[in-house]
């Protein structure tokens, strides 16, 4: 797309109201966005401390449930002996030493088991937690992604809003230059209607002396040549050749300009070496703002030593339809580099 139809285009998208209540939009939509991933990340880390916290839980509680289970086979064991000594008629102190040890290994069976149901608790507990941290992980990685792109269409639309505000300004600007159309077109109706009158003034009075004077008249002499030469010129000027077709360029901002229709190709040409060379350092990277400062005013200076500003050097009626369909619609010659920059792609400044 070149820059021609990327300004056509520019304006079909319209900012929301609520930018125009925004200072610093761009930089309010970045600085949110960093919010977001920076809590994205603190997110992360919160679910993997909090899963550590749970898997050290649940390697407790299974090192607690096998002592418990040891502890109490143990119990079992010791109490079993004991009662075999006593049905056996074993000696008193025999059997008691193996009781103790088991009622020893019971209440460690039973200090074990409290545990174990305290870290039960626990475990459930730091599950709830880390399930918790993931469904907020999640419905934060789905803002993050929502935010990154309506940050980049808002961005857009903030620029094309700004566009559009200078656009406004430039129009208004141009249009109460030519508040006095009417009587500026009138002026320039009365002058031609006075340099046609002279004209045929002129012309009545060179037949009237013709049929005076002999058929062999001599040679007018050299200042009454020039005078006549001068006379024609002046006439020339003040009417509109009737066989000249215009093209024409819209300018924002600018006015409407009319060439030459037999240039076109030419003029066109020219205009598109301007462009293709913008174009061609944008595309290798070389475009800087002094290069664009230094090149894209050279369209206008085109512009304005080949062509007839409408309303100004010429009248709408003597442009034709061409007025009412600019060939080429440019951007303001103000155009800032940024705005620019964003502009320039694909093929050159004319279709084709």
């Amino acid at each position: 797309m070149t820059l021609i139809s990327r300004f056509r285009n520019v304006f079909r998208s319209k900012a929301n109201a609520i930018l125009d209540k925004i200072e610093d939009p761009e930089e309010q939509l970045d600085y949110l966005y960093e919010q977001l991933q920076e809590q994205r990340k603190l997110a992360a880390r919160a679910i993997r401390d909090a899963t550590a916290d749970r898997n050290m839980i649940r390697n407790e509680l299974d090192d607690q449930r096998e002592a418990m289970q040891k502890a109490h086979g143990s119990a079992k064991a010791y109490r079993a002996k004991a009662l075999q000594l006593e049905g056996d008629g074993a000696a008193e102190d025999q059997v008691g030493r193996y009781n103790d040890a088991a009622k020893r290994l019971l209440a460690e069976f039973l200090k074990h088991q409290k545990r174990v149901e305290e870290l039960e608790t626990n475990l459930e507990k730091a599950t709830l937690s880390v399930n918790t941290l993931k469904e907020k992980q999640i419905d934060l990685d789905t803002k993050v992604d929502d935010l990154r792109s309506r940050k980049e269409q808002l961005k857009s639309q903030w620029r094309m809003a700004k566009a559009e505000e200078r656009l406004s300004s430039s129009l208004a600007g141009f249009e109460g230059d030519f508040s006095d159309m009417d009587l500026t077109l009138g002026r320039i109706e009365q002058k031609v209607k006075r340099k046609k009158a002279l004209a045929q003034a002129s012309t009545e009075v060179l037949a009237e002396q013709q049929s005076e004077q002999a058929t062999d008249l001599p040679p007018l002499g050299t200042d009454a040549e020039a005078a006549w030469d001068k006379l024609g010129e002046e006439v020339s000027r003040a009417l509109p050749s009737a066989h000249t077709a215009y093209f024409c360029i819209a300018i924002s901002g600018g006015g409407t300009w009319a060439l030459d229709e037999a240039r076109r190709d030419e003029l066109l040409s020219k205009l598109n070496e301007v462009d293709n060379e913008l174009n061609g350092l944008n595309e290798r990277g070389q475009l800087s703002e002094e290069k664009f400062a230094a090149l894209y005013p050279e369209l206008f200076a085109l512009i304005r030593r080949e062509g007839k500003l409408v309303g100004r050097d010429l009248t709408p009626e003597d442009a034709g339809e061409a007025y009412h369909n600019p060939e080429i619609k440019l951007p303001p010659e103000d155009l800032e580099f940024e705005e620019a920059h964003q502009l320039f792609e694909g093929e050159g400044l004319l279709p084709g």
